[in-house]
């Protein structure tokens, strides 16, 4: 598929998820102002229709791990402002945005892979189309933090303030651990729980978990799972320490 839809592609979609626009009144300009702000576009990216992407019981959304505002702090993936128009995705393993949203629904939510002519991808495309720059084409990097092994790790990341790691724990965690939040057909751990692990468990599960396998030299390592990872840029490595010495106080 074309990984750019033209704008008619906006107007169909308003009739696709049988949605009421401001062609009622015969203003083209005022409906191509409506697309993909009304309930049905970004529902697909924050609402319950976009944790419906995912496995039964998922709470993940495409706002769980992506603004929409070009805003990273407290996010763990880049922001979705700008998104819809770049020439790759996914460090470039995802060529076109279809192949970056079916890398998200499956690999993070556990759903099922969707088509370019699913309503739900039409939605959530119409969402991405109207925050997003087409002049903005430039991929994002991707640039997990992967040390040799569990000691590099705590070795990185000993130290940290615990008294400046509550407030940085709760804009960045706290959202799936204090809730358990189902991701895929797992709830996030506990906050209480995470104190048992190591400072270089912990940290080696926030840089590296899920894809790209982390640990290049640790034959033991477990953090692949349904976690998304925070890249330095996302979350700075003083601001980890801080929070992983709050959840070890």
């Amino acid at each position: 598929m074309p990984s750019k839809l033209s704008s008619f592609s906006s107007l169909l979609l308003a009739s696709t998820l049988g949605l009421a626009t401001a062609c009622d009144d015969g203003n083209a300009d005022d409906a191509a102002d409506d697309v993909g702000q009304n309930e049905g576009d970004h529902e697909y990216f924050d609402g319950e229709m976009s944790a419906a992407l995912g496995a039964d019981g998922n709470q993940a959304r495409c706002s769980t791990c992506h603004s929409a505002d070009g805003s990273l702090a407290g996010f763990s993936g880049q922001s979705a402002q700008d998104s819809a128009y770049k020439d790759s995705y996914k460090g470039g393993d995802a060529p076109d945005l279809i192949s970056a949203v079916n890398a998200c629904v499956t690999g993070w939510m556990g759903g099922a892979a969707l088509a370019d002519t699913d309503p739900e991808y039409i939605g959530l495309l119409g969402y991405l189309e109207s925050i997003s720059d087409p002049a903005e084409t430039t991929p994002n990097t991707l640039a997990p933090e992967v040390l040799a092994d569990e000691a590099a790790y705590e070795a990185a990341y000993a130290g940290g303030d615990a008294a400046a790691g509550a407030a940085k724990y709760a804009a960045n965690c706290a959202t799936c651990h204090d809730v358990a939040l189902q991701v895929n057909l797992f709830p996030a751990y506990p906050k209480a729980s995470l104190a048992g692990y190591s400072i270089g468990r912990i940290a080696q599960k926030v840089r590296t978990s899920g894809p790209p396998p982390s640990g290049t030299a640790d034959a033991s390592d477990t953090t692949p799972g349904p976690m998304p990872f925070f890249e330095p840029e996302e979350l700075p490595a003083a601001d980890l320490a801080d929070i992983i010495a709050h959840l070890k106080g």
